[in-house]
């Protein structure tokens, strides 16, 4: 678990999950919301960072299909927050909207 938490190779995560044991992937299944997002009764809003390095944007995409909604990935963002000024700067406003979508939809209540 340890190799796997200091690896610093995105081709190397798979070798390295693999080879932890029966009972430490028994707990990371019952550590992810994977399996919960089928029985939500709320709405999802899942929104992440294309850059993050600790979580890959996949697991959002993941979650998104579990839960019959979609993922709102933001190409200027990472883990905890948004790039430096100038890497925004550089990429312009898309996420801007994104995020301005996702307050509209956080913020509107569904008519039955």
């Amino acid at each position: 678990m340890l190799a796997l938490v200091h690896n610093q190779r995105a081709d190397a995560v798979s070798g390295l999950v693999d080879g932890l044991s029966s009972d430490t992937h028994t707990a990371l299944d019952r550590l992810s919301p994977l399996s919960a997002m089928s029985r939500l009764r709320g709405r999802a809003l899942i929104a992440h960072g294309r850059a993050d390095s600790s979580i890959p944007y996949t697991e959002s995409l993941r979650l998104a299909e579990a839960a019959e909604t979609q993922a709102v990935i933001l190409t200027t963002f990472h883990h905890t927050g948004p790039l430096s000024f100038g890497e925004l700067m550089r990429s312009g406003v898309p996420d801007a909207w994104k995020l301005v979508g996702l307050a509209e939809a956080l913020l509107s209540v569904r008519r039955r």
